[in-house]
């Protein structure tokens, strides 16, 4: 590719001046936008008719000043376009080693729109959430003296208008609530705690929930499959979100209907919770209206009570908690809505420990005792009364195909491969010494081997899992972020961890340095998996405790040499 195809390839306005000034050189952006307005053998001054006249005095100093002390000059500058209007643009100006220059400038319109919309949505933001604030004080202290009212001795009519300012004071501290959450999360202040989460116990306990709105609807609940996967996600904001998801459903759906939720793992571990009605259905216009606050679709003209919050804060939810809210829909059939968040394997118990910490808030029992199961969030002002008044609206999700992506995803389960584990590591490794404690104790040669991989990114989590299976017969433990990554190893004792370069928690350096400080992860080798090939870059991780470092994508030859390595290194010190 020459220098002229490359000029033209660009789509900023690209100019090559010579040391003499005259312009050798235009790429196809420039030339359409300069035109027949400057020579057709044109000089450096001649580009100055396509600058406003308000930039000129000033531009010509301040360039000339740069390039004689650094070679290079950088600002905005308004260029008039063919129809005379005047469009900001990022130019550079740099002066090249024959002493000539090579001049670019980018249109920033867009950058500039857009950096007005995010100020404005800021500004608004920032309102609502200081309006929210405000109402509070006057709203509580309403409910408060209608509360001391219902203790006076009243009469049956005057007792029930009390009643109706108390349910009126609720709804509206729960709507408050809402947009304080929503403007929170929209400004990355939004208070989400993740960890491992029984997604089974939380279904089970949003359904019992709306049991009195589906029994009068005459609606059949079922969850399908009901298993208990573990999910990494925030307990009470997935309660939040599956409780307005679910409501919805029964709100919308067809009386005499059904419900189906379903709990289902899917490729680059993680899980999906699907939600699926047989109302009516929405068409491809009402979905690309979903997200908008306070957008009820027509729905405030059907008689059902609501904000139009109720899926915008969703989908704000999900989407802070690190996944992702779809919905299918085919209008006059019903609605898939998903969400699709990392998985956590917790299949093995920490040999370590007789209590690991999880079973209590990962069961039942102990999951609703810590304050949000039914009785502890309905008492948080999102239970029944919030349910039953407050909207959980259509108001939020991204399209995607109806019966395929909205249902298709559903069945591709990753293989868990559980007779390999029980044969690979049945109390002790097959093929390994009775020798050594610790990890040292648990390694096992390829073909029947544990791995723990840890990447934020779920495509090269299903790869490399994929590539563990395939090519080392291997067990794949996968590990969403940092923050789970020595726990992780804790319970599957591994034979090697892979993590990679770019987490969305930590740094690689940092992870191994927590790996290197727990007693258990330190005797687990530990490579890194990056693009970066800087050999300094590199020499740090070394340095950090990565035993190696393999290149991404990933080969499986690489891979196979690194267990063969290892299996090596564990035999010769037998």
């Amino acid at each position: 590719m020459g220098p002229r195809t490359l000029l033209d390839a660009l789509t900023d306005l690209a100019v090559v001046v010579g040391a003499d000034g005259h312009v050798t050189d235009l790429g196809a952006a420039a030339r359409a936008f300069l035109g027949d307005r400057i020579p057709r053998d044109p000089h450096l001054r001649d580009l100055l008719e396509v600058v406003d006249p308000a930039f000129r005095a000033a531009l010509g100093e301040a360039v000339t000043a740069a390039l004689a002390q650094s070679g290079q000059w950088r600002g905005s500058v308004g260029l008039v376009d063919p129809t005379g209007a005047t469009v900001p643009h990022h130019v550079t100006i740099r002066r090249d080693p024959d002493g000539g220059l090579v001049l670019l400038a980018r249109d920033t319109t867009d950058q500039r729109a857009r950096e007005i919309a995010e100020n404005d949505s800021r500004a608004k933001d920032e309102l609502i959430a200081r309006l929210g604030h405000e109402l509070r004080t006057p709203l509580n202290a309403m409910l408060g003296f209608a509360q001391l009212l219902e203790l006076e001795p009243l009469t049956p009519d005057l007792h029930d208008d009390v009643e109706r300012i108390i349910t009126g004071g609720r709804h509206m501290q729960a709507l408050i609530d809402d947009v304080l959450d929503l403007a929170r999360l929209r400004a990355g202040r939004g208070d989400i705690n993740k960890g491992p989460v029984n997604v089974l116990d939380i279904v089970q306990g949003v359904v019992e929930l709306v049991e009195p709105l589906a029994a009068q609807r005459s609606i059949r609940r079922v969850i399908d499959p009901a298993v208990p996967l573990i999910a990494d996600a925030d307990r009470r904001r997935l309660w939040q979100v599956l409780l307005n998801l679910v409501g919805n459903a029964l709100k919308y759906g067809r009386e005499g209907g059904s419900v189906r939720v379903g709990i289902v793992p899917i490729t680059g571990s993680r899980i999906r919770i699907e939600v699926e009605d047989d109302g009516a259905g929405l068409s491809p216009r009402a979905i690309d209206r979903l997200f908008r606050p306070f957008e009820r679709l027509g729905a405030e003209h059907s008689g059902i009570e609501g904000s139009g919050l109720g899926l915008a804060l969703s989908h704000a939810l999900v989407t802070a908690m690190g996944g992702v809210l779809t919905v299918a829909s085919r209008y006059g059939v019903g609605s898939v809505f998903a969400i699709v968040l990392d998985a956590v394997d917790m299949r093995f118990e920490d040999p370590d420990s007789d209590d690991d910490g999880f079973g209590d808030h990962l069961s039942g029992s102990g999951y609703h005792e810590a304050g949000y199961g039914r009785a502890g969030y309905g008492d948080a002002g999102h239970g029944r009364a919030h349910y039953a008044e407050n909207g959980h609206e259509r108001a939020g999700r991204s399209q995607s195909g109806y019966g395929q992506s909205g249902y298709g995803e559903a069945g591709n389960e990753r293989a868990r491969r559980d007779g390999a584990v029980e044969g690979a590591y049945g109390g002790r490794p097959a093929g390994v010494s009775g020798g050594g404690n610790g990890a040292a104790g648990r390694r096992a040669a390829p073909g029947g081997l544990r791995v723990v991989h840890v990447s934020g990114d779920p495509a090269v989590r299903a790869a490399v899992a994929g590539m563990l299976a395939e090519s080392l017969a291997a067990d794949p433990v996968t590990v969403p972020r940092a923050a789970l990554a020595v726990d992780a190893v804790r319970r599957a004792r591994p034979a090697f961890i892979l993590l990679d370069h770019d987490l969305p928690d930590a740094t690689a350096s940092e992870l191994l340095a927590q790996l290197a400080a727990d007693p258990t992860a330190a005797a687990i080798p530990a490579f890194v998996l990056t693009e970066d090939t800087d050999p300094h870059e590199r020499a740090i991780l070394r340095r950090a405790g990565a035993v190696d470092i393999l290149a991404l994508p990933l080969e499986p030859a690489s891979l196979v040499a690194a267990a063969t390595a290892l299996t090596a290194a564990v035999t010769a010190h037998r």
